[in-house]
């Protein structure tokens, strides 16, 4: 029979890593929005959906047991997520142009 600490540490590390995954696309969404809308709302509705992110990182460690080079890839993983949504936003703007953005079409009524 297996031990039933490992079986919720199991558990409740699947269900934070779940929770993970919607924190990080929630930061990519929101990250985004705030890039089209500039809305400084979606900003920090962002900031706080990667601070929720890192908070289950860092929620796995006891969970998983991680030591020595895991937690060197879970900062490796929150610089990532940290960054990659900035990249792919000044790669969307430099592939597509600044001024096919919707917030500066809507901004000209005389168009």
């Amino acid at each position: 029979m297996a031990d039933p600490d490992k079986i919720h540490a199991f558990a409740g590390a699947a269900l934070v890593g779940g929770a993970m995954v919607l924190f990080g696309a929630g930061y990519a969404i929101f990250h985004a929005l705030a890039g089209l809308s500039r809305s400084r709302r979606f900003a920090h509705i962002s900031l706080v959906s990667y601070a929720a992110l890192a908070a289950c990182a860092l929620a796995l460690v006891p969970l998983l047991d991680l030591e020595g080079w895991w937690l060197g890839l879970i900062a490796v993983l929150l610089i990532g997520y940290f960054v990659a949504p900035r990249f792919i936003w000044r790669l969307s703007l430099a592939v597509h142009g600044e001024e096919g953005r919707p917030a500066e079409r809507a901004a000209r009524p005389e168009d």
